[in-house]
C-alpha cells in the first residue's frame, strides 16, 4: 500500500531537507502511540559515543585493536572469534568502544546488526582497544546504569519497522543517530532494564561458554587425526 504524507515548506526540515523518507509517518508510529506519549527516548538514557581510532594518528606506536565488521554481529551477540591487529595497520578509520556497550549498525537495519558487548567479549585480549565499523553506532550510558536490556527492544518488530521507515539514501540506505535516539523506551520496560539487563548479559555468557565447548571439540578432533596420521 502506497503511503502518502503532505507537508508545507515551512515544515521543511533543516536547510529544505527534500527527502521523502525523512517524512515518512511510520518513523513516529512508537510516539503516536497513548502509552508511549510520555516515554523516555533512547536518548535520555544513552549518548552516541564518537571516539575515533586512527590508523593516522601521531604515536599510533605499538597499538593494537580488535575489529568488529557489520557482519561480526548479528541478533543481539558479537560472533565470531577475530584477532588483534596493530592500529598502524587498520585500512580505515574505525569507532572505538567499550565493555558495557550496545553497538547497532546503521546501514541496513533488516539484517539485525545489533549486539550488546559483554563483558567475555571485552576481556578476552587484555590491552587490545575495541573498534568497530564506521557503519556501527555506539551507544553507551549516560549515568552508569545498565542498557544492555536496549538490545531486545531494538531487535523487536515494532522497532525494527520504525528502523527500517527511517532509513535514507538510494545506494546503501542508513538510518541517522537522530532517529535511533528518540525512539521512545516504553516505562514498563524501562522498569525492569536491570533485570533484562542482566538476562541479556547471561545470554551472551552462555555463547561464549558454547563457543568455547565447540572450539575445544574441533580441537580434540584435529588432535585425534594428527594421531591417526603419525
Amino acid at each position: 500500500m502506497a503511503l502518502i504524507c503532505i507537508k508545507r515548506a515551512s515544515e521543511l526540515e533543516g536547510i529544505v531537507v527534500l527527502a521523502p523518507e525523512r517524512y515518512d509517518p511510520r518513523r513516529e508510529s512508537l510516539k503516536r502511540e497513548g502509552k508511549h506519549v510520555d516515554a523516555t527516548a533512547i536518548g535520555g538514557i544513552a549518548q552516541i559515543i564518537r571516539h575515533s581510532i586512527n590508523p593516522g594518528a601521531k604515536a599510533v606506536g605499538e597499538r593494537r585493536c580488535l575489529v568488529l565488521d557489520t557482519s561480526d554481529v548479528r541478533e543481539g551477540i558479537i560472533i565470531g572469534r577475530k584477532k588483534p591487529i596493530r592500529v598502524a595497520d587498520l585500512g580505515s578509520q574505525k569507532k572505538g568502544f567499550n565493555c558495557g556497550d550496545v553497538i547497532i549498525s546503521r546501514l541496513r537495519p533488516y539484517l539485525r546488526q545489533v549486539a550488546f558487548v559483554d563483558v567475555a567479549f571485552a576481556t578476552a585480549s587484555p590491552g587490545v582497544e575495541l573498534a568497530c565499523s564506521t557503519e556501527f553506532f555506539v551507544l553507551r550510558s549516560i549515568d552508569q546504569e545498565p542498557i544492555a536490556f536496549l538490545v531486545p527492544y531494538l531487535l523487536s518488530n515494532p522497532v525494527q519497522r520504525v528502523l527500517a521507515a527511517s532509513q535514507e539514501g538510494g545506494h546503501h540506505p542508513r538510518f541517522d543517530e537522530r532517529a535511533l535516539l528518540s525512539i521512545p523506551i516504553p516505562a514498563g520496560l524501562l522498569a525492569k532494564r536491570a533485570a533484562i539487563s542482566d538476562s541479556v548479559a547471561h545470554g551472551a555468557t552462555c555463547y561464549r561458554q558454547a563457543e568455547e565447548i565447540m572450539l575445544r571439540l574441533v580441537s580434540d578432533a584435529e588432535g585425534v587425526m594428527t594421531q591417526e596420521l603419525a
